[in-house]
């Protein structure tokens, strides 16, 4: 995937790279209570096509990313971060859309994530775009917070180019 417009006031899509990492690492530590290591990173990066880390990208510096896996007919999201100088710019629902839009393209028939019950705001987002509770996984980080599998059907549309890179339409 090159570089391609994403949003109407001029971010960019596209993979992330190795040399996205400094700024992937300072939005994970700023995001999450246990963020994922370089090593987690490059190993995502590294696993292509089942792993496919995009970022969006604003005048050099990193906005958000999102790490969806592709799983035989699922959609995994693994990850999403918004820096915190581009919230509130819907850069989390326009990603989860995109990959979704991908994993329809590869013949995905559901697509899952888990959240923590505590950030409701993500649970809200998540709920806005058709995700559904589908288990609850106690204490999954740590004493007393659960996890919230959640999960959305999804309509394959089957639109793969022949060296398997889902084309975003």
């Amino acid at each position: 995937m090159e570089t391609q417009p994403f949003t109407d006031w001029g971010a960019q899509l596209r993979r992330m790279r190795p040399e996205d990492l400094e700024q992937v690492l300072a939005i994970e530590q700023r995001n999450f209570h246990e963020p994922w290591t370089r090593r987690s990173f490059l190993a995502e990066i590294e696993t292509a096509p089942l792993s496919q880390p995009l970022v969006v990208v604003y005048e050099n510096q990193l906005a958000a990313y999102i790490v969806p896996w592709f799983i035989a007919d699922e959609l995994q999201i693994a990850n999403v971060a918004v820096h915190e100088d581009f919230r509130r710019r819907g850069l989390a629902r326009q990603l989860i859309m995109h990959v979704c839009d991908l994993a329809q393209r590869r013949n995905c028939r559901v697509a899952h994530l888990e959240v923590r019950r505590s950030n409701t705001a993500a649970s809200r987002l998540y709920e806005s775009l058709g995700f559904q509770i589908t288990t609850v996984r106690r204490n999954y980080y740590g004493p007393n917070e659960e996890a919230l599998l959640m999960s959305k059907n999804l309509t394959p549309l089957a639109s793969t180019n022949t060296n398997g890179i889902v084309s975003p339409g």
